[in-house]
């Protein structure tokens, strides 16, 4: 269970071979964003956590015949939970598109049969700043191909639930991935934890306009000194330092006019340079507001990833 695969490990091992062919044409990038065809998913007694790769239909429908205790489905955009209870008045998943993720909670084993996809996939739906239940709907693919392997990326963090072990296994991107956790399979649901905003998921290729991760880079904050209040700026037009100025940031990586966006986990704040001062290399000094909207003042000097917005105009 705590066995982890890099991409080369994984080739030397023959995890192409003990996956199919179909993980070999994912690996090389030749069958990125092609539907699957469907074959039986197996469900056990318990949770289970399973995307829907049929097309749309009813749940009621795609489920009949399954000792289905309750569904529960994650609505990506509104960010809430549906829900379905055979029998019932529950049914607020409605209609099951292509893609969609569930938590199935069942009252004994069973093997889901869902029907062939062969129709458009549906438009990739923006993933929001924290944590997103996806589906997958593609053929067998390597977990760093769908979510990236960039330690900076938009993707901090992947976690799947291990029927088999009753416990989730995780890959973050930047670090090998666990034996379990390797190779996506088709059907595969996933929670994600996005970094930043702007990304959107394919169930069929994963993460994609990845490019905004480019521009991150790991720094730390600061604030100004309360005896530096009233002071004047360097940069045109030399506006006078307010500590309440949510929007002040000093730098010296960046220059005047630079638009920064700093993140700490699922916080951001917007800040302008402003200024300079004796600062180091990815070091930006806010002002007390401004720290404030990431961290509590006794804190200090914090790490933090920052974003470049626009630079000067």
């Amino acid at each position: 269970m705590s066995r982890r695969f890099s991409r080369r490990s994984l080739l030397r091992a023959g995890a192409v071979l003990a996956v199919g062919a179909g993980l070999g044409m994912g690996l090389g990038g030749g069958t990125r964003g092609i539907a699957r065809e469907t074959d039986l998913i197996a469900l056990t007694a318990g949770l289970n956590t399973h995307a829907w790769c049929g097309p749309d239909m009813p749940i009621a429908d795609a489920t009949a015949g399954l000792p289905l205790r309750i569904a529960y489905g994650w609505d990506i955009g509104e960010r809430r939970w549906l829900s379905y209870a055979p029998g019932t008045p529950v049914d607020t998943i409605g209609v099951l598109r292509h893609g969609q993720p569930l938590l199935l909670m069942m009252n004994a084993d069973a093997n889901w049969s869902q029907p062939r996809f062969g129709g458009a996939l549906p438009e990739p739906a923006e993933l929001p700043v924290g944590w997103s239940l996806v589906g997958w709907s593609g053929l067998h693919e390597a977990v760093w191909t769908a979510f990236g392997e960039e330690p900076l990326g938009p993707v901090a963090e992947v976690r799947r639930w291990n029927t088999d072990y009753q416990e989730w296994i995780s890959y973050t991107p930047g670090q090998s991935a666990q034996q379990l956790f390797a190779v996506l399979h088709p059907g595969d649901a996933m929670w994600v934890r996005m970094r930043i905003g702007g990304a959107r998921w394919n169930p069929a290729s994963g993460v994609i306009d990845p490019d905004r991760a480019a521009r991150l880079v790991q720094g730390e904050i600061t604030y100004y000194h309360p005896s530096l209040a009233g002071g004047v700026m360097f940069c045109p037009p030399h506006d006078r330092y307010d500590p309440q100025d949510v929007t002040v940031g000093a730098a010296v990586t960046w220059p005047c006019g630079t638009r920064l966006r700093i993140w700490r986990d699922e916080r951001f704040v917007d800040v302008v340079v402003q200024d300079t001062g004796l600062l180091g290399h990815n070091h930006v000094d806010l002002s007390e507001a401004a720290f404030q909207r990431l961290a509590l003042l006794p804190e200090g000097r914090v790490s933090v990833l920052i974003e470049v917005l626009a630079g000067p105009e």
